[in-house]
């Protein structure tokens, strides 16, 4: 008689990877090292849609993903550069959902866990499982790079997805806030080893205080959890399946990861359902656009102030040639070609224009400096 696939966490890629198992008739039982399953905070995330052609939800559906939850369909997002220049760009079709996340009514991480109740697979909670006794491994990080700072907070205001750039308060990353159903978030990412994650935080509820001319005078909670954008180029290590962000599959610029996890939770169950090679599997679907999205933080990382100054202005740009450089006024349509197209489109004239700018000033400067001779 066959062991059951044993899966080492009950977050959103190893429950998918679970009820993929179970719809084929393999035996599996989840192993969670907490009380429940899922995220411990109770919070709003956003799900990506614009790195893979299908819609998010419609993918969940071929990923056997029945459950209800909360989910809100966004079509828009705001930049906002150092000097607080700002753009808002919008999409006709949702760029993102708002997800809810945590052990709370509506939170697809319940919906998860419910399903793979239903479908009577064995969760066994407070489990001691060791990575060595896994068939899937479905937690930790893969070497952090980054770390999240946070807070929540009651805000009266309009839904809203806001990114700040400014490496004052955000050093080769972003600043982000989001407003869903009167709750904000606001995140500050920046790399690892950095001491300063507090005060950066503290920098940036100020900033965002006087952008919203509010002031944020309760704090549901502070958090803080690291980011690891490496991934690796196999996810197969002695024989055990690596999934989610356990197999550093998480995009490169953004740092999105929600359908990178049910995408490598899918995979990793079909590749055993189906005796093939993983590596194979999982690098035909999502090799690419995790590439490209590394090939671009390099870029991104690049930028400073200066060049994130030149990227919101040219998103906010009028201009033809830069919105057909651009693919368009849609923001939906303008990631997309990021992903899909030449990686350094965008950023790449940025960077040219950098270089070229102080020979551009100085042939500016050449008709005075003649005429003062």
């Amino acid at each position: 008689m066959m062991q059951p696939v044993k899966i080492l966490g009950g977050g959103i890629a190893g429950l998918t990877a679970a009820i993929n198992l179970k719809q084929a008739g393999i035996d599996v039982e989840v192993h969670e090292r907490k009380e429940f399953c899922g995220k411990t905070t109770c919070d709003f995330q956003l799900m990506e849609n614009w790195i893979f052609e299908e819609d998010a939800l419609a993918a969940l559906k071929q990923f056997n993903i029945t459950g209800n939850f909360y989910v809100k369909p966004w079509y828009s997002l705001e930049f906002i550069s150092p000097s607080l220049k700002r753009c808002l760009k919008k999409s006709s079709e949702p760029l993102m959902y708002f997800l809810k996340r945590g052990p709370m009514e509506g939170a697809i991480d319940r919906a998860l866990q419910k399903q793979v109740i239903d479908a009577h697979i064995p969760i066994m909670f407070k489990s001691t499982l060791t990575i060595d006794d896994a068939t899937i491994v479905a937690i930790g990080k893969h070497k952090p790079n980054f770390m999240m700072t946070g807070i929540s907070f009651p805000f009266d205001h309009p839904d809203s997805v806001i990114v700040l750039y400014d490496d004052r308060l955000s050093h080769k990353m972003y600043t982000y806030i989001t407003v869903a159903d009167k709750i904000g978030q606001l995140v500050v990412i920046n790399p690892i080893e950095r001491t300063d994650h507090e005060l950066r935080l503290d920098w940036s509820i100020k900033r965002f205080e006087e952008i919203f001319n509010v002031k944020i005078s309760t704090i549901a909670h502070r958090f803080a959890a690291p980011l690891s954008l490496n991934f690796l180029k196999s996810a197969r290590i002695d024989g055990r399946y690596y999934v989610g962000e356990a197999g550093g599959f998480q995009d490169g610029l953004s740092g999105f990861g929600l359908m990178y996890a049910f995408r490598s939770g899918y995979h990793a169950a079909q590749s055993i359902i189906q005796n093939d090679d993983y590596d194979l599997r999982w690098q035909s679907a999502m090799l690419k656009p995790i590439e490209v999205s590394h090939i671009n933080r390099y870029l991104f990382e690049k930028l400073s102030n200066e060049g994130y100054e030149k990227l919101v202005n040219m998103l906010g740009s009028q201009n033809p040639a830069i919105v057909k450089l651009l693919g368009g006024d849609d923001l939906k349509s303008i990631v997309k070609k990021i992903y899909h197209h030449s990686p350094s489109y965008l950023l790449h004239p940025i960077l040219f224009w950098r270089k070229l700018s102080p020979l551009y000033t100085f042939l500016l400067s050449l008709p005075g400096r003649l005429l003062s001779r």
